[in-house]
């Protein structure tokens, strides 16, 4: 999974030259990375991550000339990937379609994120990380077919012995423990 753009965009122009759009563009992509890829991740399965960053910088960079400075940047971005995470399920014709409300949801979440720095960020993946691997094995391995691999519920419910619904308890449960467990963190706003 990619952690940054390309490393060859500059950072800054060379020495006494005036930034132009490209060295503006990679600035502002490598300042939001992280949370684009946080965002993705939320949507996508793994193996999708990577070609959609790198679709919605490219999207990004095309459209440029229609970016609004008044808004924020991450939020544009976000969006753009938004729909290009759309368009991917539809391609995909996944069992669970995709679910406007869920989006909603992580779309709100990304825009918490935007006022927070990076530690802060990585302090919250972390606390995400720390709460999922305390999990017993039942409930780790439905979130993990579930938000790692993107199967679909039926496919969970097979590969663990259990009815389809006997699995979405088990899903809804486990997240309610990962959400006890990050508020006992303080990681939640």
């Amino acid at each position: 999974m990619p952690s940054a753009p390309d490393p060859h965009l500059r950072l800054t122009p060379p020495p006494g030259a005036m930034p132009d759009a490209a060295d503006v563009f990679a600035i502002l992509v490598r300042e939001h990375a992280e949370r684009l890829l946080v965002y993705l991740r939320a949507t996508v399965p793994s193996s999708a991550v990577d070609d959609l960053f790198q679709d919605t910088v490219l999207v990004a960079w095309r459209r440029l000339p229609d970016y609004d400075r008044t808004r924020p940047f991450g939020a544009w971005l976000r969006g753009i990937a938004r729909n290009l995470v759309m368009d991917h399920r539809s391609r995909m014709h996944r069992e669970r379609p995709t679910d406007d409300a869920i989006l909603d949801g992580i779309d709100r979440r990304a825009q918490e994120m935007d006022g927070m720095d990076r530690e802060e960020v990585r302090a919250r993946i972390a606390a995400l990380d720390e709460c999922v691997a305390a999990l017993p094995d039942e409930y780790r391995t439905v979130i993990h077919l579930a938000y790692r691999l993107d199967a679909p519920v039926a496919r969970i419910a097979a590969e663990v012995g259990a009815t389809v619904e006997a699995t979405k308890k088990r899903l809804q449960r486990a997240r309610g423990m990962i959400a006890a467990c990050i508020e006992s963190k303080g990681a939640t706003a």
